[in-house]
């Protein structure tokens, strides 16, 4: 399963080649992963990304959830219609596509956000303006661990 924790900040180019942090890089090659889904955010101006596995989630829970042809799966299916598939070299380098670039006002520079099983991909400033309300909002918060199952 992906772990990705930690934020981090890096270069995009003219020409949106960017570096996956070290960190979210070693995550998906442990699991034999040279790739990564990315799509826009439904919800937030931000891109949101995973391995294959939790797309594989998203996947069974829309089919689980949504009635065929129903306006709930034409909505929650817009995570397929939008989100590509990005391959990395052995250095961690990918292209972001111009439209999510675009998408996210992602010039010159990148925030990466760890979100345990996915990440998010943020233009600094906004990712700046965000984390403040994140930070308030867990504040109090408590978390009830699920019980430990038999590993």
């Amino acid at each position: 399963m992906a772990r990705f924790t930690g934020t981090f900040e890096g270069k995009v180019d003219d020409k949106g080649r960017a570096s996956l942090p070290a960190d979210f890089r070693d995550v998906l090659k442990r699991q034999d992963e040279v790739s990564f889904y990315v799509f826009p955010s439904p919800n937030l101006d931000c891109l949101e990304a995973c391995d294959d596995r939790f797309m594989q989630r998203v996947e069974e829970s829309i089919e689980e959830q949504a009635d065929m042809f129903s306006e709930e799966e034409d909505g929650l299916t817009y995570i397929a219609s939008e989100a590509r598939r990005v391959s990395f070299d052995s250095t961690g380098r990918f292209v972001l596509p111009a439209e999510f670039r675009d998408y996210a006002e992602i010039e010159g520079r990148a925030t990466f956000v760890g979100m345990f099983q996915r990440f998010q991909i943020w233009h600094p400033d906004n990712y700046a303006e965000r984390a403040p309300i994140k930070k308030q909002r867990a504040k109090g918060m408590t978390l009830k661990l699920k019980p430990r199952g038999d590993r």
